[in-house]
């Protein structure tokens, strides 16, 4: 080829590139395409002709240019990196992990392919194996924010929060306008309960990006848990505004709209979407609309043949077999009040230190904030997860109730009931404390995120009624017609003892009298994902 055909060479690749730099694609397409016809074996050219298919969303043009490339020059790490990431795109992991690890056999100092292999690893739940490549990346580069961000999510699945808020926090040093590591930020203040500093994440993200859907479904979510529930409600409509299809705007906004007895538009959102629990909230509100035929052809299509249920499911099921008189098939418990267990574990723990003087502690600090709770009379009830807290007595705690949760399934081994059948193999403890004082009570509800609930009581005050400061599970919300013996059951609660019973129940307490407080550290089995 002659030097004025490699001048002009040079000069397609440059206007391809200011193309290519600029976004116009297709025009840099055609220019790199017009570089390949005269020299087929243009690694720039082909490689880049690449990234312009990638960016068009055109994989499989894409995977045959780096291939060519590797045909080419086999160690070319960044066709081979490229071909990995085009791989992973693909869903096809095993292959992108075969590519990254290709180069890194090259360069293991390269750092797009160690990050990219954390990627993948963590995408399929390999945390530590993808730790330990966010932490190279970091070693190479201590600058690299998106591996601090990055490595904050793997530490948080890990269960290690604060190591994790450094992480967020190291991100953002870098790049103050790292929206991910803003609302990932947030994220873990909100878990924590500490919906102040969440909400200034939250709303830092949304003042970079204002259709940063996830951070504005975050915020959302933070102000339903302080209660003003106008401004949630705006963070939601502004989420489905932005994304119609956004099915977690709708599943939120639902629940806001059911959680405030606006079942009739509450129905209008879960219509739209089948995830998560949204099914069981759909069914909820039907029964509660008193929609006869609507409830059972949701049955029937959503639930039945899903074979996917929960707690909220299993207490509709109940309720509606005793206000239609009709046997609905429950998937999650038939029997519920046969399941609820109590015993004392002041025999077999060292209560006094390990519950009391933890718990008193905590609540006469103030280290956890308080919830907006509705169903609560002359009390407070903490926000966030108690066991986020993270101290050594809260981890003893964590442990107990684990032991006990195990000793409750060994107990009903043989149960065919679908809660123990399908217990979950892998689920997270939410802890939360209520407070009340002379008169307190809670009013019934069911813990609809839960499978197992319960309650280890701290200190209840001595009784100055049969029943006083009773817990009472019951069937149907109209538990106080005497005249149905079958569809409550009161447990005699005292300091000291623990109570454990499927979610799908509802369950109130019974008003005392007296000038202690009573103190209870209620507690549920969230299934993980």
């Amino acid at each position: 080829m002659s030097n004025d055909n490699n001048l002009t060479i040079k000069e397609t690749f440059i206007q391809a590139l200011k193309n290519h730099q600029n976004n116009n694609l297709e025009v840099a397409k055609n220019l790199y395409n017009k570089i390949i016809l005269i020299e087929s074996n243009n690694i720039g050219a082909l490689n880049n002709l690449g990234l312009v298919f990638q960016s068009l969303g055109e994989s499989q043009e894409a995977m045959s240019c780096y291939k060519k490339v590797i045909g080419i020059e086999s160690n070319n790490i960044s066709a081979l990196n490229n071909l990995g990431l085009v791989f992973q795109s693909l869903g096809e992991s095993q292959e992108a992990i075969s590519c990254y690890k290709k180069v890194i056999g090259i360069d293991t100092n390269y750092v797009n392919a160690n990050f990219n292999l954390g990627n993948v690893l963590n995408s399929l739940g390999n945390y530590q194996e993808a730790k330990k490549y966010y932490e190279k990346v970091i070693r190479i580069d201590s600058n690299h924010k998106d591996s601090f961000n990055n490595l904050g999510v793997i530490l948080k699945q890990l269960g290690q929060y604060k190591e994790a808020i450094d992480c967020y926090k190291k991100a953002i040093k870098i790049d103050p306008h790292h929206k991910d590591a803003l609302n990932n930020l947030g994220v873990i203040f909100k878990e924590l309960g500490n919906y102040k500093e969440a909400r200034k994440c939250f709303e830092k993200a949304i003042n970079i990006d204002s259709v940063h859907i996830v951070a504005l479904n975050n915020l959302g979510i933070v102000f339903k848990e302080l209660g003003d529930f106008l401004e949630a409600t705006n963070c939601f409509e502004k989420v489905i505004s932005i994304n119609s299809n956004d099915p977690d705007g709708h599943f939120n906004l639902g629940v806001l709209l059911y959680e405030t007895a606006q079942y009739e538009n509450a129905v209008e959102e879960f219509k739209l979407i089948s995830f998560k629990n949204s099914n069981s909230y759909f069914l909820s509100c039907l029964f509660k609309l008193d929609k006869k035929s609507s409830f059972y052809d949701v049955f029937d299509k959503r639930i039945k043949k899903s074979e996917k249920f929960d707690a909220l499911v299993g207490s509709v099921c109940l309720r509606s077999e005793i206000k239609y008189g009709i046997n609905v098939p429950n998937p999650f418990c038939k029997h519920p009040l046969d399941y609820v267990l109590s015993r004392d574990l002041i025999k077999i723990c060292d209560f006094n230190n390990t519950f009391i003087k933890t718990v008193k502690k905590i609540l006469n600090k103030k280290k956890i904030l308080l919830r907006n709770q509705g169903l609560l009379t002359n009390g407070i009830q903490t926000s966030g997860n108690f066991f986020n807290l993270e101290t050594e007595l809260t981890s003893k705690i964590k442990d107990i109730i684990h032991s006990e949760i195990e000793n409750y399934k060994s107990i009903f081994t043989d149960s065919e009931e679908g809660f123990l059948r399908k217990f979950p193999h892998k689920y997270n403890l939410n802890a939360w404390l209520v407070s009340m004082k002379n008169g307190g009570k809670l009013d019934a509800h069911i813990h609809e995120n839960g499978w197992l609930s319960g309650s280890i009581y701290i200190n209840v005050p001595r009784k100055k009624k049969v029943d006083s400061g009773n817990l009472v599970v019951c069937l149907e919300e109209e538990y106080e017609k005497e005249e149905n013996k079958n569809i409550k059951k009161s447990i005699d609660v005292v300091t000291g003892s623990i109570c454990i019973f499927p979610a799908s129940l509802l369950h109130y307490t019974v008003p005392f009298e007296s000038k202690e407080e009573r103190i209870v550290l209620a507690f549920d089995v969230i299934p993980k994902n």
